[in-house]
């Protein structure tokens, strides 16, 4: 009986029940996925603990190799200038010599005796250059070699922070982006379970399945690329400390304030006058200049002065039969004077190459005051449509909360459906990613604005950092 009554049921409650079998348990592996991807996501975001921005950057100055490798360069441009001092102040040397002779002579035709004579000596010699016009000009030249590279490493540090900033703040996003993506997941599950009920009471339909069912598999194929970009930002932080880097500190939603009295003209001039690499192309460019002068006084007699203290011993001679010992004490005071005549033309030489390089630093300075402007002008555009974008984002992000809520209500009295709310909910994370990212832009349009002008320092970060800390995630 019971059989047949298994066997008489209608084709369409039966297949109803297999459809509502076979969901039912695709939602529970799907559930189950989400779950796992959901525990993946968590775990990549969340490491043991977190450090601060300010924190990063401390380490990252003791082991990051670039800003190692250019302070290194800075310390040893620094030893330029003692170098060329040497060349004005008086030099000193000592010289000692001790010798012994052994042979035989013969002195009018009488019988070979052997012969032992000893001798020493010594010299002492300062000689202090008096007219050297050359070591003059090689010393300004090594001042602004010096100066060179002070800029240098006023660029390497501004460099290190905006490597750090953007590494850390890239990362910062990427972490964001991840928890956004997972709490959107959690929302497409719980509209796809919603789907499934009200589809198996009757009062859904199954497009309203396969629309949440696509939407679920669209966010999870993101989920799953959110969490490789956080590894590929996490690995870009970890190559400038040289170790595992864990997570960000706070978060973006609070904004970076941009501090803007001054005006784009403004910025543009402070660069000119603050740029290090303007900066140290001007030193570059007197460098070149330094070298011109010094080729041309090549030219140029040298006059030194020179005194010494000489004493030499001789217990005899090998070519005297009188074995008579010598102690000859001397002193001696002296100008020396150097007179260039002609080298082969490689005088004249020398001054049109360094002519050519001088210009050339001349060039190089001109393309890089139109670069710093082009810059300058960029990054206070970036940060005035970025601050604008952030507002617009904002109300996107509220509006969109408030959209999510309102299709979630019209759904439960029926006047929207369920392809209604999964667009709202979409749309909603999208823009709160898009703020976050937002966020970031900006701030980091701001540094470099900052960098360009030559303003950066230590302190920014710092400001960043406390921001940072104060923030949460949108």
């Amino acid at each position: 009986m019971n059989a047949g009554l298994l066997t008489t049921c209608s084709p369409p409650c039966c297949a109803t029940s297999r459809r509502l079998y076979v969901s039912v348990n695709q939602f529970k592996h799907r559930r189950l996925i989400s779950g796992l991807l959901g525990i993946c996501l968590v775990a990549n975001t969340f490491p043991a603990f977190s450090q601060s921005l300010i924190a990063v950057y401390q380490k990252a100055k003791t082991q990051d190799p670039q800003y190692q490798a250019s302070r290194k360069a800075f310390v040893a441009a620094m030893e330029k200038l003692p170098q060329a001092r040497a060349g004005l102040l008086p030099t000193v040397s000592l010289t000692a010599s001790k010798n012994r002779q052994f042979g035989t002579a013969s002195f009018a035709g009488a019988d070979a005796v052997d012969r032992d004579v000893q001798s020493w000596s010594w010299n002492a010699q300062i000689t202090q250059p008096l007219i050297r016009w050359a070591n003059w000009v090689g010393y300004q030249q090594a001042d602004a070699s010096t100066r060179q590279a002070v800029a240098q490493f006023s660029m390497a540090e501004q460099d290190l922070i905006l490597r750090v900033s953007q590494a850390y703040l890239d990362l910062l996003v990427a972490t964001q982006s991840t928890e956004v993506m997972r709490a959107q997941l959690l929302a497409l599950d719980e509209q796809l379970a919603l789907a499934q009920r009200t589809y198996s009471v009757g009062t859904g339909t199954i497009t309203d399945v396969h629309e949440a069912k696509a939407k679920w598999a669209q966010s999870q194929a993101q989920s799953v690329a959110a969490a490789q970009e956080l590894e590929n930002k996490r690995a870009e932080l970890e190559k400038i400390l040289g170790e595992p880097a864990t997570n960000p500190v706070g978060g973006l939603s609070h904004g970076i304030p941009m501090q803007f009295s001054a005006s784009l003209e403004d910025w543009i001039s402070q660069a000119d006058a603050q740029n290090p690499q303007i900066k140290g192309l001007q030193a570059t460019l007197d460098a070149a200049n330094k070298e011109v002068a010094k080729n041309e006084a090549a030219h140029l007699p040298t006059l030194d002065l020179v005194l010494s203290r000489a004493t030499n011993y001789s217990s005899g001679s090998l070519s005297s039969p009188a074995d008579l010992s010598t102690h000859v004490n001397s002193n001696q005071a002296g100008l020396q004077l150097n007179i260039p005549l002609y080298a082969g033309g490689a005088m004249q030489s020398r001054i049109r190459e360094s002519l050519a390089l001088a210009e050339k630093a001349q060039d190089e300075l001109t393309l890089t005051r139109r670069t710093v402007v082009t810059q300058v002008r960029q990054a206070y555009s970036g940060v005035m449509s970025g601050q604008a974008q952030i507002a617009a984002l904002q109300t996107a992000v509220e509006a969109g909360r408030n959209a999510v809520e309102s299709n979630k209500i019209g759904l439960r009295i029926g006047t929207r459906i369920t392809p209604d709310v999964l667009s709202a909910e979409q749309q909603l994370y999208a823009s709160m990613r898009d703020l976050s990212k937002a966020h970031a832009e900006t701030t980091m349009q701001h540094l470099k604005l900052k960098s360009a002008a030559g303003a950066i320092t230590q302190d920014d970060l710092m400001a960043l950092d406390q921001l940072l800390s104060a923030g949460k995630n949108p």
